[in-house]
């Protein structure tokens, strides 16, 4: 079992940013997708399977940064 501290370490958070300018932090890429939904944006699924950081899409860039 891992303690709080050791958690926290490791904790990420998704920053997506649109222009240079932050739309929002989210504590994962499902809550991501849910803020988008509506606009042109790819599904969940999409998403999961990309590799690179950060993910580029049209004019959005979702940055895996740590948390602190």
């Amino acid at each position: 079992m891992t303690t709080y501290k050791e958690q926290q370490e490791n904790k990420m958070s998704y920053v997506l940013l649109k222009d240079c300018e932050v739309l929002g932090t989210f504590g994962n890429l499902r809550k991501v997708c849910d803020f988008m939904e509506g606009k042109d944006f790819p599904s969940y699924w999409t998403l999961v399977r990309k590799k690179e950081n950060p993910l580029v899409i049209e004019d959005y860039k979702i940055h895996k940064v740590k948390h602190y």
